[in-house]
């Protein structure tokens, strides 16, 4: 009865031994199936996850390119605007050289007018009138220069006069002072004074009136005949002092006030 329990007990964990073993093995297998499933979806997800990192840095340099190329396209626009601006500046410019080119044009076409009004009857032709003209300014300088020439040698005489004139005038100066060198020179004075006592006599000549120096000597006439010669001792503007020396004087003359008295040498004073 007792190996039957035991039998009994046996079967009874044996099937409960293999009852939970399959119960284990279905969870088991459930886990593992969970674990493959949950790996295949980690891996599955750092697949994407890669791709998708991937994926952003293409992007992200995508972007980048993308915005050099927007800030070189921003660039090129703002130069097109300058190299737009400069154009219509110089269109501008351009169109106010074309202004001014065109009021030449009339201009010249005005002046074209007036030289055909006053070019009427000359006989020369349009395509000659530069050769004439030409022609004319060479007759023009040559005139010119002949001109020039001419006033050259006015320039010269008259500086040739000037100068003679000049010459002329010192040379009448110097005559001038000759002759009146001269003059002073024959200049006739008097005796104004006499003194016996002290030796000397005063004469009405002196540097205004004569040539009267210190070193002149002065001859004493009366009435044409010669009385002796004096010797300058004071020159003063309008008289002289002179020594009355006995030894000067002709034997048996007396000096008297009023007799004449002149310059002995005419050079004196010159």
């Amino acid at each position: 009865m007792t190996k039957k329990i035991l039998y009994a007990l046996s079967v009874l964990l044996a099937g409960a031994a293999a009852y939970y073993s399959f119960a284990n093995k279905a969870k088991l297998e459930g886990e593992i199936s969970l674990f493959e499933e949950t790996r295949d979806k980690k891996d599955s997800v750092e697949r994407t996850e890669d791709k998708t990192s991937k994926t952003l840095a293409e992007t992200a340099a995508e972007l980048e390119k993308a915005d050099v190329r927007n800030a070189e396209l921003i660039a090129d626009m703002e130069n097109m605007k300058s190299r737009e601006t400069s154009m219509n500046k110089s269109k501008e410019e351009a169109q106010v050289k074309i202004d001014e080119a065109e009021a030449r044009l009339a201009n010249f076409a005005k002046v074209k007018a007036e030289i055909d009004e006053q070019l009427k009857g000359v006989n020369v032709p349009w395509a000659q009138i530069p050769a004439e003209i030409k022609r004319q300014q060479e007759v023009r300088k040559k005139r010119g220069d002949d001109l020039d020439l001419l006033n050259e040698h006015i320039a010269k005489l008259t500086k040739d006069v000037a100068d003679k004139r000049a010459s002329n005038t010192r040379e009448s100066d110097r005559l001038s002072k000759i002759r009146t060198k001269i003059a002073r020179n024959a200049k006739v004075g008097a005796i104004t004074s006499v003194n016996s006592t002290w030796g000397f006599v005063i004469v009405n000549l002196g540097t205004n009136n004569s040539n009267v120096t210190p070193q002149s000597k002065l001859l004493v006439t009366r009435n044409g005949r010669l009385l002796g010669r004096l010797t300058p001792n004071s020159v003063e503007a309008s008289q002289t002092v002179c020594d009355l020396n006995a030894r000067d004087i002709n034997p048996g003359v007396r000096i008297q006030p009023g007799d004449q008295v002149t310059l002995a040498d005419s050079s004196s004073g010159q």
